[in-house]
């Protein structure tokens, strides 16, 4: 099976920008044992810019996805929690949802993959299969930054539904001691 990482495309310059986030939204918190802290719905404010797009996956400051988005991912794992943020520019009165997706951590990185000098991020994913399970889409465990992973069928069904602003990059799979 295919992996993928998947984060916003950068081409889409005019993704919303959120502001003041820190006090409301911390990364610790963003995890199944902590998802507690963080407010089941909440407002946040953009930047304002009349040129806003909003893509179907905004990566920063925190994993975000759209409805259509959020819809697939209950499909694959309906035990997935969610909470909605509200994105508002208030001086062009542009609103919209998103939802943090509450991901399952696998540490299934292999030693063959390539870290960022301070393991924060991935620059060359390579994951052992076995590890993954049966998960079409997860955090990968281990790294201070949220790197987010899917399986093809995942990645399949989302295109399908015509998402936008999506960058995917493909995974190296191992198989135990062999690679494929």
């Amino acid at each position: 099976m295919k992996y993928f990482l998947i984060k916003m495309d950068q081409k889409f310059d005019t993704a919303p920008e959120i502001r003041d986030w820190f006090d409301k939204i911390k990364h610790e918190d963003i995890c199944a044992e902590r998802s507690h802290n963080i407010e089941k719905r909440q407002l946040l404010f953009i930047e304002s810019n009349p040129n806003t797009v909003f893509p179907d996956i905004l990566s920063f400051p925190f994993f975000l996805v759209s409805e259509t988005v959020r819809n697939v991912i209950y499909s694959y794992d309906p035990n997935t929690i969610f909470k909605e943020l509200i994105l508002l520019d208030s001086k062009y009165a542009k609103t919209h949802i998103y939802y943090l997706p509450i991901l399952r951590e696998r540490d299934c990185l292999s030693d063959s993959s390539i870290l960022t000098r301070d393991k924060s991020s991935v620059l060359h994913a390579v994951i052992d299969a076995e590890k993954v399970g049966d998960n079409a889409i997860f955090s990968l465990a281990t790294l201070s930054d949220l790197n987010v992973a899917v399986r093809l069928d995942f990645v399949e069904s989302i295109l399908r539904r015509g998402v936008k602003g999506v960058f995917l990059e493909e995974i190296c799979v191992e198989r135990g001691s062999g690679k494929s």
